[in-house]
């Protein structure tokens, strides 16, 4: 396992922060065994599923052929009764219908559909998930935030951020793409990275991505990496050389940004009409 990068946080803020969450309603979420996939549950129409939390997508999808009492066909897509999920309710929702994946694990995927308009906290250290009206996060968590721009663009969510000095402003926010700091299409991967290609690459991996295997090959970055006040020193980039511009053909985008810096910390994604993105590092609570 690669060793993550040193992060230093120069938010004065983050020290001594109260627990807020007692007032919130939240669930929690599992990982699976190789900590890839983040498992959230889902109730639809009174019943409980398990989908994959994906901010890399932009709507909720729905695994399998099974028929489900309630849903109804809606212009392509399915309209289910009665949803819940982290805490908040829906008299319906919409979601996708994919029936060529197998739905035995997981039932489905949540995507940023139902997280827009609200804030959507995600407390790694504690997994749990919480979905609230903006109007009802707490002061306490917004000031001890460290805040960063952020887009919604094409139904994805950008992040600002900094690599090697360099401002970066079309990368999105991918919770389906957990194990990943920061995955780059190949020529900017190179640039970043000073590395000429897979030959002097430091990590080879492979792994799943709906449905297929695909390599992928790492190196540290040349620089480092600042998501608003924190600073990631020299962290893992990651590329995959047989899709090398994927990300700009796919999802208008330089890269994708996972969550294996933030595993000690909480997120925030507040996405009302100027979204932005919040850090709060647990562990100077």
């Amino acid at each position: 396992m690669a060793q993550l990068p040193t992060v230093h946080s120069k938010n004065p803020q983050t020290q001594h922060l109260p627990d807020q969450f007692a007032g919130l309603s939240c669930s929690s979420f599992e990982w699976n065994s190789e900590k890839s996939v983040m498992r959230v549950p889902l109730s639809l129409n009174g019943k409980q599923y398990w989908y994959q939390l994906d901010t890399g997508a932009d709507v909720v999808i729905a695994y399998g052929n099974r028929p489900h009492e309630g849903w109804s066909p809606k212009e392509g897509e399915m309209r289910i009764p009665r949803a819940q999920f982290a805490g908040m309710s829906f008299p319906a929702i919409l979601a996708y219908p994919i029936k060529t994946i197998s739905d035995e694990n997981l039932q489905g995927t949540v995507g940023l559909d139902l997280l827009v308009g609200r804030t959507f906290i995600i407390d790694f250290p504690r997994k749990r998930i919480c979905l609230i009206e903006r109007a009802d996060l707490p002061d306490s968590l917004i000031g001890a935030a460290d805040w960063s721009d952020a887009e919604i663009r094409h139904g994805k969510l950008f992040i600002k951020m900094t690599l090697n000095g360099k401002e970066l402003t079309e990368i999105l926010y991918d919770t389906g793409s957990s194990p990943t700091v920061l995955d780059l299409d190949l020529n900017l991967w190179k640039e970043f990275t000073g590395r000429a290609g897979a030959s002097e690459a430091t990590a080879h991996s492979k792994g799943q991505s709906w449905g297929h295997e695909i390599e992928s090959i790492g190196a540290p970055a040349t620089g480092d990496l600042a998501i608003g006040h924190h600073v990631y020193r020299t962290p893992l980039l990651t590329t995959i050389p047989a899709r090398p511009d994927s990300d700009r053909t796919n999802y208008r985008a330089q890269g994708l940004l996972g969550n294996a810096l933030f595993t000690d910390s909480i997120v925030i994604l507040d996405l009302g009409a100027h979204p932005r993105f919040g850090i709060i590092d647990s562990r100077s609570r």
